[in-house]
């Protein structure tokens, strides 16, 4: 989905904004509302089975971060809110997940809808086991893109990396999940 089209949907308005850039106790809450899906989201999907004890308290922690930087931030800038505080919660988590163990045992978030089909969660609970298997670099990448729909450009800042960089590790992510799904797919 283009950078544009995320902006007017995703984004919180101009005037809570400014309020919460003021310390406006009633926008902080608005904003954190608006932003703690996402966020959450974005955390539990890159510990992928490791340490999900920590994900509350992660999510916790970027909203603190927010919070402190946000009267810093340019709604002119580079960068929309939405992608600043995921570049915020992308940060911790990978700092965190350097510092813990392997995983050893793999729960995947599974889609609990009574209308979905077996055969859909079962498609479901394949691609969360396979995306939780991408090395952590690559997991990143691809959520960020897959699931959160940010451009690479995008990607290339919230990771600091090369633009370059970003298409290998999501060409590389995307090639890994093909290969361990592909016996889903002709099941």
């Amino acid at each position: 989905m283009p950078a544009a089209a995320r902006s007017t949907r995703d984004q919180l308005d101009q005037l809570t904004l400014k309020r919460a850039q003021r310390g406006d106790e009633r926008a902080w809450r608005d904003l954190i509302e608006r932003y703690q899906q996402p966020v959450h989201s974005l955390v539990w999907r890159l510990f992928a089975g490791r340490a999900r004890h920590r994900v509350e308290d992660l999510v916790q922690e970027t909203f603190v971060r927010v919070l402190e930087a946000l009267p810093e931030f340019d709604p002119a800038g580079t960068a929309t809110l939405s992608t600043w505080i995921l570049t915020i919660a992308t940060r911790l988590a990978l700092n965190e997940l350097r510092k813990v163990e392997p995983r050893l045992d793999v729960q995947v978030e599974s889609v609990e809808r009574a209308d979905v089909t077996a055969e859909r969660k079962q498609l479901a609970r394949a691609i969360g086991e396979a995306v939780a298997e991408l090395p952590d670099a690559q997991r990143a990448a691809f959520v960020l893109r897959e699931y959160h729909g940010l451009e690479y450009a995008e990607i290339a800042s919230v990771l600091e990396l090369d633009l370059n960089t970003v298409k290998s590790r999501l060409n590389r992510a995307r090639a890994a999940l093909r290969a361990r799904l592909a016996p889903v797919r002709t099941a």
